[in-house]
C-alpha cells in the first residue's frame, strides 16, 4: 500500500461534505484523511493501484484545487 499526500484548497470539514461520500466509496472510509490545520490542507490516500489523476479529478469536479505532493527523499 502506498500513502499519497496532496495540497488542497479544501479550508474546512463542512467543505468535505462533498468529497466525502466518493471518497469513501472508492477508497474506503479508512483509507483517506485530511488536515485542515496549516496552509496546505493535507489529503491522504492510501491506496494500492496508483491513484493520483482519479482523487485530482474528484476534486476538480467538486470545484477544489489538488496538486499531488512528492515524497520527500532522504538518503
Amino acid at each position: 500500500m502506498n500513502t499519497i499526500s496532496f495540497k488542497t484548497s479544501v479550508k474546512d470539514k463542512y467543505e468535505l461534505i462533498s468529497i466525502r461520500p466518493i471518497m469513501d466509496i472508492i477508497f474506503g472510509e479508512n483509507n483517506w484523511s485530511f488536515r485542515t490545520e496549516g496552509i496546505d490542507r493535507i489529503l491522504s490516500v492510501v491506496s494500492s493501484v496508483p491513484c493520483a489523476p482519479m482523487v485530482s479529478y474528484i476534486l476538480k469536479d467538486k470545484g477544489f484545487h489538488c496538486e499531488e505532493l512528492t515524497p520527500a527523499l532522504s538518503f
